[in-house]
């Protein structure tokens, strides 16, 4: 078994008779359920599980297609992608500067904090290219980004460095809220919890 911080929580995963089974990590009161999934998701029928490039891209080209969103797909190997894909970059750098290419939307997948899809993106596109147009805040937070330091203070502050369920707990015998209080929502969180404590702190 390797240990591994995802999105759902901290837990373990290895093989077993050709099976990949998951252990949540044993300090954790109250483990995430959706760690589970990793067990299925690897043969699931929604996985991609080679390139598949846009057939109009492939037969017309780049520029605008009535059929993106419609177009079907093509399998293609990680060789021949790869040079497309280096090609295309080039091109569009040359033809247009840096600040025609976006670096992704904003995104989790399922990767621990270096893994990250969209830090890998980010990291290849400014050593490759020299930069690129990126998103800013997320649509998790909305407009509480932009909104938030002018009534209560900075989404760093209000989000990561508020009171900890155990002061709520002890100092606090009412607790007022619109939403936001399902405890759904602590099941995922962008660096892996180890302790999952919010079912008890509600009771």
């Amino acid at each position: 078994m390797h240990p591994h911080s995802a999105h759902w929580g901290v837990f373990s995963a290895g093989w077993h008779n050709g099976t990949l089974v998951v252990k949540p990590h044993p300090g954790d009161p109250d483990p995430n359920p959706l760690i589970e999934n990793f067990t299925t998701a690897l043969h699931h029928q929604a996985r991609v599980t080679q390139p598949m490039v846009r057939r109009g891209w492939l037969e017309r080209g780049p520029g605008p297609d009535a059929r993106r969103g419609l177009d079907g797909f093509v399998p293609m190997a990680w060789d021949e992608v790869l040079d497309r894909l280096a090609a295309e970059l080039r091109r569009v750098q040359q033809q247009h500067g840096c600040e025609a290419i976006f670096g992704g939307s904003y995104g989790w997948s399922s990767a621990g904090r270096f893994h990250h899809a969209q830090s890998q993106v980010h990291r290849f596109l400014n050593t490759s290219l020299g930069g690129y147009v990126r998103s800013v805040n997320s649509y998790s937070a909305g407009a509480s980004g932009p909104i938030l330091p002018h009534v209560i203070g900075t989404m760093e502050e209000v989000a990561r460095r508020n009171v900890t369920w155990e002061q709520i707990v002890e100092h606090t015998d009412v607790v007022l809220a619109f939403g936001g209080m399902a405890l759904k929502n602590s099941r995922v969180a962008s660096g892996g919890i180890s302790r999952h404590i919010e079912r008890e702190s509600m009771r």
